[in-house]
């Protein structure tokens, strides 16, 4: 955001703070923790979780022993490496986090994004998956403006790749071109590479309603995994009905995790007034792995610049 002079930027910043501590209220009234992250995390720990992830959007720092770290790119993992060092995993726990994350932008110059967000660890999947999505759905409601919050899993896509075991740097491109919502493109990179599925020739139009979404995707062969991505989307069903939220919600089998170490639902919320993704988030149960200990997380995080920045006008 760019200011016209110091009283504006400290206007503005008494804005965002006051917006922040609000934040702070919700997440801890749902008895969320406050954590601090690391500033630092291992690149190769990092690159090694998220393939995909253009590795020279990350600001790179050489420590005394040569070892390669960056600005964290993501916190969900910096917070991880810190639990686990200390957590004994008997109780379910719940942290929300107030930061920043670091990338290099298109003219490799370090961009600082602010962000808050809350993980759910060691919980019954279902339970912390509707307490989760509800959440999201309210902090959006902050905001009077009409939104939705894109629904999806990204185990029934990864479950079908796994299926049919084809070449990570192909896989990888589909997945760019799903993402982008491309069909063309899609289309083309399916024949030119002899790739014959009418499962991803067809998958960006499994989005919409729920119950006819998921009766099309039974349309075609599936594995054990993806049946099981679609039984955790339809078990949320009830929940958005009782809460009344269904208006609120895009289901989207063909939506594509920021992340590679989602695996399970994921979800990401929008503003019609913006074209900016305000919150995104979802279940990493994997990922917990490779810090000692396996259990059941979910979480999601919020663009706090772009969030400020509609309340901002909202209030103007």
């Amino acid at each position: 955001m760019q200011f016209k002079s110091v009283l504006e930027e400290l206007e503005v910043t008494k804005f965002r703070k006051n917006v922040e501590r609000e934040l702070e209220d919700y997440f801890e009234d749902g008895g969320y923790w406050m954590i601090e992250p690391k500033i630092f995390q291992s690149y190769d720990e990092f690159v090694c979780s998220n393939l995909r992830t253009n590795s020279k959007k990350t600001v790179k720092v050489l420590s005394g022993n040569s070892e390669v770290y960056i600005l964290r790119p993501d916190i969900t993992m910096n917070i991880l490496r810190k639990i686990f060092s200390k957590w004994e995993n008997d109780k379910p726990l719940k942290v929300y986090y107030n930061s920043k994350i670091y990338l290099n932008n298109e003219n490799y110059n370090i961009k600082e994004q602010r962000q808050m967000g809350i993980e759910y660890l060691g919980e019954d999947s279902l339970l912390a998956d509707q307490e989760m999505i509800t959440m999201a759905v309210n902090l959006m409601k902050k905001v009077d403006q009409p939104f939705i919050l894109e629904l999806g899993s990204s185990k029934y896509l990864d479950s079908y790749f796994e299926e049919i075991n084809i070449d990570i740097e192909l896989e990888n491109k589909i997945k760019n071109y799903i993402a982008k919502k491309n069909k063309h493109g899609l289309i083309s990179l399916l024949k030119k590479n002899d790739v014959k599925s009418m499962l991803l020739e067809n998958i960006l139009s499994m989005q919409g309603d729920m119950e006819a979404v998921i009766d099309q995707a039974r349309k075609y062969p599936m594995n054990i995994e993806m049946q099981n991505a679609l039984k955790e989307l339809e078990d949320l069903k009830d929940i958005f009905a009782s809460n009344k939220m269904i208006p609120y919600i895009h289901f989207d089998l063909s939506m594509i995790a920021d992340l590679d170490y989602y695996d399970g639902i994921i979800f990401k919320g929008y503003y019609f007034e913006s074209n900016k993704k305000i919150l995104s988030g979802g279940r990493y149960d994997r990922l917990t792995e490779k810090f000692g200990k396996k259990a059941s997380a979910i979480g999601f995080s919020v663009d706090m610049d772009e969030f400020v920045g509609l309340m901002l006008k909202e209030a103007k």
